[in-house]
């Protein structure tokens, strides 16, 4: 066995970049011996693989280069199993977290393909809707900091010249427990969709009041089907809008 190795032999005995071992030395993590002279090619003892292995685990544990670097020039027995699992909960945590949003991901597929199967953007119609349970995500300047903004299907409100928006609770929602739910409340509502941009959805609100000699509350509901997170082309944005049709005594 080769006592040095130079940096293109260890990268192909680890297939690791080359790069990837100039960082581990610009973090201090693994030090070459020397360079040749002449070719000034970096080299290795080849016990040095030892430590690059070890780094490789951590890295592949998903242990960051800045705790490597301090682990590796005190590890003990007794620390190594403390630190692994110190990990092996880090672990487990981002296990639950990315169950989480691959349940999110198949019920927002599972909403828009529903939504897909039974649309007509011609049709208006009356229905009788239950209560869409959300959690407010604020107004235009808010809404893109809030993480529900891109998980869940978006709710726009209009409310005159005002304009808020909300994260449609769809199925079993962890965050429910965490912010406060509101409802659009349960009733008889005026729906039909809008294609195209946002820009031109004053006109689908026009064309609705005019389809209709039924009294329509002022407010409108927007559901989000097909927006700027699965299309590129807002000419093929689907919009779900909701007017509801107040009840007798209500005020519209």
């Amino acid at each position: 066995m080769k006592e040095y190795l130079r940096i293109g032999e260890l990268s192909r005995l680890f297939h690791v970049d080359v790069q990837t071992l100039r960082l581990y030395e610009e973090k201090g993590l693994l030090l070459p011996q020397g360079r040749e002279e002449g070719s000034n090619y970096r080299y290795y003892k080849f016990d040095q693989s030892y430590s690059l292995a070890l780094i490789r685990y951590l890295r592949r544990l998903g242990c960051p280069l800045s705790e490597i670097s301090g682990f590796m020039g005190q590890r003990s027995f007794t620390e190594t199993c403390s630190y692994l699992r110190h990990q092996s909960s880090n672990l487990r945590e981002q296990l639950q977290e990315l169950l989480r949003l691959d349940a999110v991901i198949q019920t927002k597929i599972a909403f828009t393909e529903q939504e897909l199967e039974t649309l007509c953007v011609e049709k208006i119609r009356a229905e009788r809707l239950d209560a869409i349970p959300y959690i407010s995500l604020g107004n235009l300047s808010e809404v893109f900091s809030n993480e529900l903004f891109y998980l869940y299907p978006t709710l726009a409100f209009y409310q005159g010249e005002e304009q808020s928006f909300g994260a449609y609770l769809i199925g079993e929602v962890p965050e429910a427990s965490q912010h406060s739910v509101h409802e659009i409340p349960a009733g008889n509502y005026l729906t039909g969709y809008h294609a195209g941009p946002y820009s031109s959805i004053w006109e689908t609100f026009t064309r609705m009041r005019s389809a209709t000699q039924l009294p329509l509350a002022e407010d409108v509901v927007c559901i989000n089907i097909i927006d700027q997170f699965v299309e590129v082309n807002p000419q093929n944005y689907i919009t779900k809008i909701l007017i509801r049709i107040p009840d007798d005594g209500d005020s519209a």
